[in-house]
């Protein structure tokens, strides 16, 4: 027992000297680095790419006018309705206005007797010309005519003349009264300004109308052989429209049928409420088959006016303080902040501090910190 005892008060002397030995030994040693995480790299490009983005739209008439009464009289006649096709220049309807014939034969007779006076005028005009000029005749002979009667003489020619063009002007102001009341008289026909169809009618034989009284337009007149399409642009797109495209669109009544149409026009402005740009496309529709206000969904192709640069989605990190890529500097990793454009496939365009053929990591994360030391995977 004794000699068990003893063995072990030796025993530990030795092995707190081991260890003491061995924690010595690990403090001597260096530590090992993490090794350097290995990304997979892809080069940024530079491209032009086309796209369709599809866009709501709605179709138009070519021409809509809305048609009320210009002068206030009863309705004699109305010679169309709902879905009469008409003419330009064909009557649509006719209304009766006394008092405005009644005026058209007051300014007539004004004209007449502005055109009396006239005559009036230039009679008495010549005549004292021809009193004048004898006078003056008479005066060569010494002392037959006084110089008062010839003074007398030239003043009644030079009022004469001046009644002349006072009565000529009030001529042609009555025939200026006359042709307004004439043309007041011609607004009693209401005729198309346009061919089309008729969509509405608001008026029946014997109503009174007339301008100013607030009530809705008589008839309603739409060219619908050709119609618009017109298409908000966004802003992001409004440079990316071509002045050759063409659009496809599908609408609500016919979804089976595909349509097309050629770019013709566009506000080259941003309505500033919707921060859009208005962009009209013609639609033959002589077959009748498209109606004016209907809805439809426009397949738009859009694409840059030059190159721009694109990287792989992977490569796009959006985190809660910016969006970036990482490039690859030497054997550094970069974080440099962009910003986005157009999807492209499994591309996404870039704006930023990057140039084309530039080397970044292909799936990037935050978990690639700045500036960390990284290795391209062979």
């Amino acid at each position: 027992m004794k000699r068990s005892l003893s063995l072990h008060w030796l025993m530990v002397p030795a092995l707190a000297g081991l260890n003491a030995c061995t924690t010595a030994v690990s403090e001597q040693q260096p530590k090992k680095e993490a090794a350097a995480p290995q990304v997979e790299v892809a080069e940024i490009q530079a491209l032009q790419p086309s796209r369709e983005v599809s866009l709501p739209g709605e179709l138009l008439p070519w021409n809509k006018v809305n048609l009320f009464a210009k002068v206030k009289g009863f309705a004699r006649a109305v010679k169309v309705d709902r879905g009469s096709f008409v003419r330009k220049g064909q009557v649509l309807i006719e209304l009766d206005a006394p008092e405005v014939l009644s005026e058209v034969n007051q300014a007539q007779a004004q004209v007449q007797a502005q055109q009396a006076n006239l005559i009036q005028q230039q009679a008495k005009y010549r005549a004292s010309r021809l009193t004048y000029r004898r006078l003056v005749e008479t005066n060569r002979m010494e002392g037959a005519v006084s110089a008062n009667e010839i003074d007398q003489a030239l003043s009644r020619m030079d009022s004469d003349s001046a009644l002349v063009v006072v009565a000529r002007e009030s001529v042609e102001a009555a025939r200026a009264n006359l042709r307004t009341r004439q043309d007041l008289k011609q607004y009693l026909t209401i005729t198309a300004p346009f061919d089309g169809m008729i969509v509405d009618r608001n008026i029946s034989p014997g109503a009174l109308v007339g301008p100013g009284d607030g009530n809705l337009p008589l008839l309603v007149l739409q060219d619908n052989r050709t119609l618009r399409l017109t298409v908000a642009i966004p802003e992001v797109y409004a440079n990316q429209l071509s002045g050759k495209s063409t659009v496809g669109f599908t609408v609500n009544a016919i979804p089976e049928k595909v349509f097309h149409g050629k770019f013709s026009r566009s506000a080259q402005s941003l309505i500033e409420a919707k921060r859009s740009m208005m962009a009209e496309f013609d639609i033959d529709n002589r077959s009748g088959e498209l109606k004016a206000g209907m809805y439809a969904q426009v397949t738009l192709p859009v694409e840059r006016t030059q190159k721009t640069l694109f990287v792989p989605k992977s490569a796009v990190v959006t985190s809660s303080e910016k969006v970036f890529v990482i490039k690859v500097n030497g054997d550094k990793a970069q974080w440099v902040p962009v910003e986005t454009g157009n999807p492209a496939d499994s591309l996404m365009e870039v704006f930023g501090d990057v140039k084309a053929g530039e080397i970044l990591v292909k799936k990037a994360s935050e978990e690639i910190r700045d500036g960390q030391t990284i290795q391209r995977k062979k």
